[in-house]
């Protein structure tokens, strides 16, 4: 019902556009070669013969120092900056997280896809945010599967919360591509698809409420059993599910889940882990953060219990709560055991101190950690990316120390720049190499850029997932995507019409076809969970691996015109 109203009010846009009736479909379209621009780069320092014999090593190796920077400028500086705005604008975890933690994570998209617009005036914006996409999606949850230490259960509300959006976000994507140009129009209806996610978000929990009640009204709830809420061996559940059913019975879960601690709680800095030494695959290693976060998550995970058992209006009741609260304290089966939690207490003696001490843990945040390290290996890493930090050091407050928190706008614009910079120099450097290698700039964005800007959340989401947080990983991917989709992509869109008074021209002939196909992966994806039963296994990942190597097989077909993408 939503896409189709989208789709009407694209289709009435368009109707108005004066020079969208002159040209009504693609075989109208101006020759290409005719109206390409040159691209806004300075010209190369070495000959086109000097970069086939050798020289186009060096733009390579400058794109993955690119892509270490930008990873470092995002966790050091921007990310911390929006923390302090969210912060000082008491903006709420959901919104917050679909919001500006949505934008931290998706910043190198985002400019790659303004530079792909406004300065080399290809789509290798649009390349890098579909093949991120699939790379998340795919790659990342594969990954989560295939690294986490258990089996992971995932719970239905938040991926079909998160698909729906995404589903929704690519028809309409798919609609604006129909005649290779973008409207302006069409940029800002898919522009406002974000802002009805965003507005959805804040008003998550009461949907989700009466969207399960409506489900399981004639189901009966109870709480499920502490060491269910607790992580055990390494696994752990992220929100508050309770079990439904018969008095022995349990099935889907009716009640609303809980939204995750932030993910940029949890996040380990590219920096962190090169120089300092956070092994996330090692389970005896892991450092200070780690174990934090651990602590964090059996105190949340008390914090759960209690609100599970609170009695709220059209509940239970006030009786039943407590009947509920007391069986899980004292424990409803033999093989129940009183709740640990780090510091060596026991639940019921500690709950309210707990709780408390939940808002510590959360505002703990360590600064960037200029120290000259101990280790070969350690200090060769700090002098090779000492470049990048230096700069970064001097020229940005740090947000996380109490001087540079008051300083939090010149952190945030200053990041900006900084992102700017770093993705103007990969776009152009990749627009070298692919020229050289004969690469196309989409494929250059949908295979190499797509994969070296979500390196990162890749690292970010594997920890995650080995912590126990299924859901928050899954959740992290989709909904990336859903900022790239309706703000990465259109808001360069509407800029360009609005400044050019003209559609943007989309010269790629297999990226509709790449599109479609990604949304043929999400059905894939969400039929792979539902058939491994919301299961987090190896067989789920190697599912996503095999679909991720399909995807980019078939779209490297559909550019190299080894596959005919049907018009």
């Amino acid at each position: 019902m939503g896409g189709a109203l989208v789709l009407a009010l694209l289709a009435a846009a368009r109707a108005g556009d004066p020079n969208a009736t002159q040209l009504p479909n693609a075989t109208q379209l101006p020759n290409a070669t005719e109206d390409a621009k040159t691209p806004l780069f300075p010209p190369d320092v070495f000959s086109e013969e000097q970069r086939r014999s050798g020289a186009v090593l060096l733009h390579v190796l400058g794109m993955g120092y690119m892509f270490v920077a930008l990873a470092i400028v995002c966790d050091e500086f921007f990310v911390p900056a929006l923390d302090v705005i969210i912060e000082r604008l008491e903006i709420r975890d959901d919104v917050a997280g679909a919001t500006f933690m949505a934008a931290g994570g998706s910043a190198p998209e985002l400019f790659t896809s303004v530079i792909g617009v406004f300065v080399s005036f290809d789509d290798v914006g649009i390349g890098t945010i579909v093949g991120s996409a699939v790379f998340n999606i795919l790659f990342v949850i594969g990954a989560c599967a295939m690294f986490s230490r258990t089996t992971l259960s995932l719970t239905w509300w938040p991926l079909f919360r998160d698909c729906t959006f995404y589903s929704i976000s690519l028809l309409v994507l798919i609609y604006c591509f129909r005649d290779n140009r973008i409207y302006w129009q069409e940029a800002l209806v898919l522009f406002s698809l974000y802002g009805a996610y965003v507005m959805f978000m804040r008003w998550n929990q009461p949907v989700e409420r009466a969207f399960k009640k409506l489900i399981y009204k004639n189901k009966v709830t109870r709480v499920r059993s502490t060491d269910q809420l607790m992580p055990t061996h390494g696994n752990a559940t992220t929100s508050s599910e309770t079990s439904v059913g018969t008095s022995a019975a349990t099935g889907p879960v009716p009640g609303p889940s809980k939204p995750p601690p932030p993910a940029a709680k949890f996040r380990h800095g590219l920096l962190q882990l090169m120089i300092h030494t956070i092994d996330p695959m090692h389970d005896g290693e892991l450092g200070k953060v780690d174990e934090k976060a651990t602590q964090l998550h059996a105190i949340a995970s008390l914090k759960v219990l209690l609100e599970a058992t609170r009695p709220t209006a059209g509940g239970a009741g006030a009786a039943a709560a407590k009947h509920t609260a007391a069986a899980a304290t004292q424990g409803q089966q033999a093989k129940e055991t009183p709740l640990d939690l780090p510091n060596g207490g026991l639940a019921g003696d500690v709950q309210l101190d707990a709780i408390e001490e939940i808002g510590d843990l959360e505002e703990d945040t360590t600064p960037l950690d200029m120290s000259w390290p101990s280790g070969f290996r350690k200090r060769l890493t700090y002098v090779l990316v000492a470049p990048i930090v230096f700069p970064l050091w001097i020229t940005l407050p740090d947000t996380r120390t109490p001087r540079g928190k008051g300083l939090f706008p010149v952190t945030f614009i200053g990041s900006i720049v900084w992102i700017a910079f770093f993705s103007y120099l990969m776009v152009w450097w990749a627009n070298v190499a692919g020229s050289t290698a004969q690469v196309p700039p989409e494929v250059m964005g949908l295979t190499l850029l797509a994969a070296g800007t979500s390196v990162p959340d890749l690292i970010t989401s594997v920890i995650v997932a080995r912590k126990g947080f299924g859901d928050m990983a899954v959740s992290s991917s989709v909904g990336s995507n859903i900022f790239d989709v309706t703000v990465g992509l259109p808001l360069p869109w509407l800029l360009y019409g609005l400044i050019n008074s003209e559609p943007v021209l989309v010269n790629s002939k297999g990226m509709v076809c790449s599109i479609v196909l990604l949304f043929a992966m999400l059905i894939f994806v969400i039929l792979s969970i539902a058939c491994f039963k919301w299961k987090m296994n190896k067989g789920l990942g190697f599912t996503m691996f095999l679909l991720y190597f399909v995807f980019v097989a078939v779209s490297l077909g559909l550019e190299y015109d080894y596959l005919h993408c049907p018009s």
